[in-house]
């Protein structure tokens, strides 16, 4: 998670699929909008409770992994829907569902393992142990 109040507020997050090893990953951010901007504030609180809404998800094991076809997806509730991030051969993408049963359509999925920080080895784009 990156936070710098008088710019840019975001979290980046990547599964790992433990048996493919293949990873998809997505990202909650201001973007390009300005926070020190007064009719920008609103957008900025809206991403903050996302943050907030999706870490607590992860914390309760509402974050799920699995596969749909050959594709990694990972499924999560978030502002009243559900998301689903699929990882294509070279990028992902998010769509978003009413409900759970439609976002898990086409896939078998498992409540996303959180590992323990001394299993954990960094980024995906650092080199492993």
């Amino acid at each position: 998670m990156d936070v710098e109040p008088r710019r840019w507020l975001g979290l980046a997050f990547e599964a790992l699929d433990p048996v493919t090893g293949k990873c998809a990953t997505y990202d909650i951010d201001t973007d390009l909008y300005g926070l020190t901007r007064d009719d920008q504030r609103e957008f900025a609180q809206e991403i903050e409770r996302d943050i907030i809404e999706f870490l607590d998800n992860l914390r309760k094991g509402a974050v799920l992994r699995g596969n749909a076809g050959s594709k990694f997806v990972v499924v999560f509730p978030l502002d009243g829907a559900y998301i689903r991030v699929v990882q294509g051969r070279f990028m992902g993408s998010a769509s978003t569902y009413p409900d759970l049963t439609a976002a898990l359509a086409g896939g078998d999925y498992v409540p996303l393992s959180r590992l323990h920080p001394q299993e954990w080895s960094g980024p995906a784009s650092a080199p492993r142990r």
